[in-house]
């Protein structure tokens, strides 16, 4: 019991310590939101494309097609963003509230903040698996949350531009690539290869210090309710239904990992950017981000140390 404790907290922890002295940081001016718009786009642009090519080059190539997994992640991602904005929208009337709650109780930080956790709990075995979310399932994170901020604008929603924007993506572009190169066999030059396994090493402390220096709290204000109950749904009533479904339908080990880590992680901090460009309500998406972050630190612990004792969860 005490080891698996004790290894829930070694996955967890370190994160979560790394993402906290990222806001301590921005807080003591020690990094600058200069720095944080940068490392964002050294992220994005460079560093994470390079951890998810890593992770599917060196995969069996039959992991990267089971569409046993892949309907699940995906039927559970688009099934749980309807569920959650159709009810909402039953209890909350103003357009920027019912945008802002919906977007951040669903879409989590899993690039960012998920493929770390995965890193911890299993290696790069379970990256095969993450790189198959990045490519089949986030991209839909991507769409709803445009599609529940679109009312907000008073525009008409250009499927065709969302549809451009997901596939220029440069991590579904390298992982396509990397696919690529493992159906085909095609070598890696060793100078090449160390280029890559450089780079994509400064994914996880770079994109941690910057979630954490993009963390804001506006204070308490009459629509606080509505964050807390966001932020519950976000790392604990949602993940503890998908996961459950997950076991009865036989996942287990790495796959149980990713899917734990896809629906548990905290809401993402870009949903505060797309709720300030969209005319979401900002105050509800920071919150949310804020307190699920807090909050998730403590659920994710507790899932994975559940699943480890249920021996559900032998990574």
């Amino acid at each position: 019991m005490l080891d698996n404790f004790l290894f829930s907290l070694n996955v967890v922890v370190p994160v979560f310590v790394v993402m906290f002295l990222g806001y301590y940081l921005k807080k003591r001016e020690v990094i600058t939101s200069g720095f944080l718009a940068s490392g964002n786009k050294l992220v994005y642009y460079v560093a994470l494309p390079a951890l998810l090519f890593r992770g599917v080059y060196s995969t069996e190539i039959g992991a990267f097609m089971d569409i046993r997994f892949i309907s699940f992640t995906l039927g559970s991602a688009i099934v749980a963003f309807f569920i959650i904005w159709r009810v909402a929208a039953i209890f909350l009337k103003e357009e920027p509230v019912l945008a802002s709650f919906a977007q951040g109780a669903y879409r989590g930080s899993f690039a960012l903040l998920g493929t770390p956790l995965i890193i911890n709990l299993s290696g790069d075995a379970g990256m095969a698996r993450a790189a198959l979310v990045m490519v089949f399932v986030i991209p839909f994170f991507n769409v709803f949350s445009i599609l529940a901020l679109a009312p907000c604008t008073g525009e008409k929603l250009n499927m065709l531009n969302v549809i451009w924007t997901v596939a220029k993506n440069p991590s579904n572009v390298m992982i396509v690539l990397g696919i690529i190169m493992a159906v085909f066999g095609i070598p890696l030059p060793v100078m090449a290869e160390g280029a890559i396994n450089t780079t994509a090493n400064l994914a996880t402390p770079l994109a941690l210090l910057c979630l954490g220096g993009g963390i804001t709290f506006h204070g308490v204000d009459s629509k606080f309710k509505y964050a807390m109950l966001g932020s519950i749904i976000k790392v604990a009533i949602m993940p503890a239904i998908v996961i459950t479904i997950a076991v009865l339908f036989g996942f287990r080990d790495y796959d149980l990992a990713v899917i734990t880590m896809l629906f548990g992680v905290p809401s993402a901090v870009v949903g505060y950017a797309m709720a300030a460009q969209m005319g979401g309500d900002t105050y509800i998406a920071s919150t949310i981000v804020v307190f699920s972050t807090i909050m998730s630190a403590v659920t994710l612990t507790v899932f994975i140390y559940v699943l480890r004792v249920m021996g559900l969860l032998v990574v």
